[in-house]
This record gives structure tokens, C-alpha cells and sequence, in this order.
């Protein structure tokens, strides 16, 4: 799927709330649905099913020293999927600092993402305070809406009541829901209440080049 998004809202248009409204538990079903097709995962907060659970860092750090780029189709066919489930992405990339730090880091990182065969899936609130090189680079947008079970919305971000999460599409558009996941059944897959602080470390711009690039230089 490349990258994708699961996002509270698209633009600032939004009358619902975007907390709340099921986009780490959507998240965690792809993955977990993943993870059941036999792809590799790794993410930043506890699931059930992670292979591993590390920093966003130190996904990069291992991508970059232990995957090779893919080479040719074979390859591909070959290399187990590889799935990065990656919680606030926002806040990551704030801990960044400048913009110039956060356009290092979409250009020597996340577009490189399908060079290594790696799939990432990160949700955040809004999308549009998400910078605009990963909004580039963001294969799919998904909108996740939680209903009770009679099939009624559901508003509150303070709700104990079980829930449906159908998952629409904004990008590629489309009008029905992509989806259903059953809350309670998914929320036994991760920790709803964990907080997750995690911090992104950019390097220079030497340090991003491709082991080819050095190699020519």
C-alpha cells in the first residue's frame, strides 16, 4: 500500500471531532491484517502482533543498515513485506525542529520507503498540519467513523459504549467504507491507553545518501 495516512480529519472543514475516532485502532487492524498475510511488522507502541517494537529512529536506523535497496522484481518476490506502524506522526516530526529538518528527512527517508520494500502506515489528527513533502509522498488517506453498534454516529471522544469503525477513503476517493473493524475485538490487539513519546533524530545531509551514491562519489 506504500504510505498511508489515517488521518482525524483531511482539512479543517471538519464538525466532528478528530480524537477519539478510531485512527490508531484502524491503523492496528491493517497491520494486523498484515501481519496475518505473513509481512513482517514493526511499530512504535505495544501491539499483540509486532514482530517489533522499537522508535521511529531506530526503524530508519535498521532500514538504512541492514535492508538493501531492491534491485529487481525477484528481489522483491523474495524479501518478506515489511510493514512500519508508526503512532503520531505529527509529534514526531515536530520534535524535528526546523522545516528544513523535516524536508531532510521526507527526502532522505520516506520516499526511499518503496526502494527497500517497506510499507507505513502512521496516523495523526489533521492532515494538513502534517508537512506537506510527506503529504506528497502519502499514497492513501484513510478517515476512520465510529458508530455503536445500532449503526448511529458516535460523537464523544469519552464514549464507553462498544463501537464499529468503518474506514473510509479520501484518497483514492470513494463513498462507501472500505472497511468495518469491531472495536472491542481490536482494542485487545494493542494498548488503547498507551502514551507514546518518540523523537526523531536527522542526519546530515552526507549521511542520507544511498550506499550506491557514496560509492560512486
Amino acid at each position: 500500500m506504500g504510505t498511508t495516512a489515517f488521518v482525524g480529519c483531511y482539512d479543517d472543514a471538519s464538525e466532528t471531532p478528530i480524537s477519539g475516532t478510531g485512527k490508531t485502532l484502524s491503523m492496528t487492524g491493517f497491520g494486523y491484517l498484515d501481519s496475518l498475510s505473513g509481512k513482517e511488522i514493526w511499530s512504535n507502541y505495544e501491539t499483540t502482533f509486532s514482530d517489533k517494537v522499537i522508535g521511529f529512529q531506530a526503524m530508519i536506523t535498521k532500514i538504512r543498515t541492514e535492508l538493501k535497496p531492491l534491485k529487481t522484481y525477484k528481489d522483491a518476490l523474495e524479501r518478506p513485506g515489511l510493514v512500519l506502524l508508526v503512532t503520531e506522526m505529527q509529534e514526531i516530526l515536530n520534535s524535528c525542529g526546523s522545516e528544513n529538518n523535516k524536508i531532510l528527512f521526507v527526502d532522505s527517508f520516506a520516499h526511499q520507503l518503496r526502494k527497500y520494500g517497506v510499507d507505513m502506515y502512521y496516523d495523526t489528527q489533521r492532515f494538513k498540519n502534517i508537512h506537506i513533502r510527506l503529504r506528497t509522498h502519502t499514497d492513501t488517506i484513510l478517515i476512520p467513523f465510529k458508530r455503536h453498534f445500532d449503526k448511529k454516529p458516535c460523537y464523544s471522544t469519552q464514549c464507553l459504549k462498544p463501537h464499529l469503525i468503518d474506514v473510509y477513503s479520501i484518497k483514492p476517493d470513494r463513498e462507501k467504507p472500505i472497511i468495518r473493524f469491531l472495536a472491542p475485538v481490536l482494542g485487545k490487539k494493542y494498548n488503547t491507553y498507551q502514551v507514546v513519546y518518540d523523537k526523531l533524530f536527522i542526519p546530515n545531509k552526507k549521511q542520507t545518501k544511498e550506499p550506491e551514491e557514496d560509492e560512486c562519489s
